[in-house]
């Protein structure tokens, strides 16, 4: 990598750090202005790098994603109890994206561009979410595998996934109006009634 590609990336990475601060400092959608102005770069210089908020918000999500907890370190003193496994996992993310609330639903909000940005071209959908809940909750609940189908294994991770992360944050806040931890502590129990269901109805 050349001294001048090199630059460019330090360039982008102020630009997504200055976003997160503004967001975190209180700022609804910041402008492209707005954020060249707390990483202290031109506003020149900051719309080459992202012409609009959503160019912005696009980038920022993906990398906000990359700095998930290691799900394996996580779990690594957990157990072999899914219940157990289950709480630890939800509890982790939910206190981890409960801390960020503002840039997990500017992610929750790229995703949903993301998606109908290829809706409106027509053609081929393809997926805008990485694995990464999907590979937590399978870890989480590998216990299971050795209690349950492989169809139905698959099923209750399938339902646990939708029990936490961002949508569940967005729906215990804003639907039921719960505060962080009594968000989490539902997360949990769904979670958990989810795995007491599969474990008795097979």
């Amino acid at each position: 990598m050349t001294g001048r590609d090199q630059q460019k990336q330090r360039t982008r990475k102020a630009l997504i750090d200055a976003y997160f601060k503004v967001l975190r400092d209180g700022g609804e959608s910041p402008t492209v202005a707005q954020v060249a102005e707390a990483a202290g770069i031109s506003v020149a210089t900051a719309y080459r790098y992202f012409p609009n908020p959503k160019s912005l918000r696009a980038d920022a999500s993906v990398s906000v994603t990359r700095d998930l907890p290691s799900f394996e370190e996580v779990l690594a003193d957990a157990g072999d109890d899914p219940a157990v496994r289950i709480e630890l996992l939800i509890r982790t993310i939910g206190r981890w994206q409960f801390a960020d609330e503002p840039i997990w639903r500017g992610v929750l909000q790229a995703t949903l561009e993301r998606w109908f940005a290829q809706w409106e071209k027509g053609g081929e959908m393809v997926p805008v979410r990485s694995t990464a809940r999907f590979d937590g909750v399978s870890l989480a609940l590998r216990p299971l595998e050795d209690e349950l189908p492989p169809k139905e294994f698959l099923r209750v991770v399938h339902a646990v996934m939708l029990v936490c992360g961002v949508e569940a944050l967005v729906a215990t806040r804003d639907a039921a109006g719960l505060e962080a931890e009594e968000a989490i502590d539902t997360m949990v129990w769904a979670g958990q009634a989810l795995i007491h269901s599969a474990r008795t109805n097979r």
